[in-house]
């Protein structure tokens, strides 16, 4: 282990901001972990309208990589007892429903936790600021649609956490918020973690920025700050510094014991959430396999895990080599920063581990398809649809319709005729959205029959099944 970190304070802070200035982003916050001390810079403002330089201690919507937190106090239940992983999710909620009734009899919590059961996994509906807002969310549930059979693929699951939140509830008799209080910001001494607007303002907070529906080249702050708070054990409950991240992210590193010497979650325990439970479909940009709420990957021949995550106009990456204790958390106030996030990664990990974050498959020169039947028609879930349709010279287009709760908040519009652009990789495309600054691999496959005409198309993490 080193002795002293390889960084310093006052080169991370420069690469940030050189960083900012080349991706567009108003402002960043990155952390460094290296041995056992973290290195904590920021650069750019926390909102283009006040000017507020970012700093240190700032609060971030760190997005989905709250779902580890929520994965940590599942398996506290677990380590005292109080939920088995294997046990149908009935047993805990009894009046849990969902559309297709042996999903709703036998998903599990660990079918939760890795992605796997198959619901309709962008639920996304207000059902108020009070306490029982996941209750609430939960009942809503009822007409949730299958979109495979539990088991069979891997599909991305906000309502999967959500579900898992509603549990930790039940089962201590308190809210997903104090519970995250109680359990995890209080023992870790997490100074810079919240979980409420009305908390976050008595610190220097981000505000999102999003294009400027006049002018799409111009940033504006979003005009939405944070989610619903049914949405808490998806991230949204989690408000903090990239510093208090990688400190949340040590307790993995660490068996399960805070800074203090405080045993917080068995040993075996923490070290089976970095177990691979499921492989990956278009293992470019997320990883190769998951964990009990862990991306895993390898970068060389260095096995890296962590997640990602998305709010409204803010963006936030993690990752950490467990055996080398090397990591870094860094938080963003723009709705897509995938570029500078895989630059700076190349950059840290390069220097320090000699390896960098797998490449995209290259691509194709010829832009057609052979066989373009193979692969158009329509492919949905709740919230979201493609129809993917040729033109004359073979070539994939494809028309995206977001229609769930958050697009209608933000007013997103349908994204038309889009290319998708053949790789080298069996039924696999890069795909770019308007709201996003990077190319994401479009997987089409079918879990049945390997080489068969596709069934889904994995993007974005999500599966959407063909009609």
């Amino acid at each position: 282990m080193r002795e002293t970190p390889m960084f310093t304070s006052q080169e991370l802070e420069q690469k940030l901001a050189e960083l900012i200035e080349k991706h567009d982003v108003p402002g960043a916050q990155l952390a460094v972990l290296d041995g056992d001390a973290v290195t904590e810079v920021a650069a750019g403002v926390l909102s283009l309208r006040t000017r507020q330089p970012t700093t240190t201690d700032a609060l971030f919507l760190p997005g989905s990589i709250g779902k580890l937190y929520t994965a940590t106090l599942v398996m506290m239940l677990v380590d005292e007892g109080k939920l088995d992983l294997d046990t149908p999710i009935r047993t805990y909620l009894p009046d849990f429903e969902v559309a297709d009734h042996h999903a709703r009899d036998t998903v599990t919590p660990r079918d939760l936790l890795t992605h796997t059961s198959g619901f309709d996994g962008d639920h996304f509906t207000d059902t108020g600021r009070g306490d029982d807002a996941l209750e609430r969310y939960v009942a809503g549930c009822a007409d949730l649609p299958q979109i495979a059979p539990p088991g069979l693929i891997w599909s991305y699951s906000n309502s999967g956490f959500s579900l898992l939140g509603r549990i930790v509830e039940v089962l201590l008799g308190t809210t997903f918020e104090q519970a995250l209080r109680d359990r995890i910001f209080a023992p870790l001494g997490l100074e810079h973690t919240v979980s409420f607007a009305d908390e976050a303002i008595v610190h220097p907070t981000s505000v999102g920025h999003v294009a400027d529906p006049d002018d799409p080249s111009t940033l504006v702050v979003s005009p939405t700050w944070g989610l619903w708070r049914a949405f808490g054990p998806m991230g949204c409950a989690v408000v903090a510094s990239a510093g208090d991240v990688l400190t949340f992210t040590r307790l993995h590193l660490d068996g399960g014991v805070a800074p203090d010497g405080t045993r917080l979650l068995d040993a075996g325990l923490t070290a089976s959430m970095l177990e691979q439970q499921v492989e990956l479909v278009d293992d470019s940009v997320l990883g190769q396999g998951w964990g009990l709420g862990w991306i895993l990957d390898h970068w060389g021949d260095v096995a890296v895990v962590g997640h990602d995550g998305n709010s409204i106009g803010q963006n936030a990456f993690m990752r950490v080599a467990p055996e080398e204790r090397f990591g870094f958390c860094l938080q963003t106030n723009v709705e897509s920063a995938l570029n500078l996030y895989r630059e700076l990664a190349d950059w840290l990990f390069g220097r320090r581990l000699g390896v960098g974050p797998r490449p995209d498959p290259a691509l194709l020169e010829e832009v057609g398809v052979a066989e373009p039947e193979r692969y158009t028609g329509t492919y949905q879930r709740e919230g979201l649809t493609f129809e993917i349709r040729a033109d004359d010279s073979g070539r994939l287009l494809t028309t995206v319709t977001p229609s769930h709760g958050i697009a209608e908040d933000q007013g997103w519009p349908p994204m038309v005729d889009l290319p998708l652009v053949p790789v080298e990789r069996d039924d696999s495309f890069m795909l770019k959205l308007p709201i996003a600054d990077a190319d994401l691999l479009a997987a089409f496959f079918n879990p049945e029959e390997v080489g068969a005409r596709p069934t889904y198309l994995h993007f974005g993490g999500r599966a959407h099944r063909r009609l």
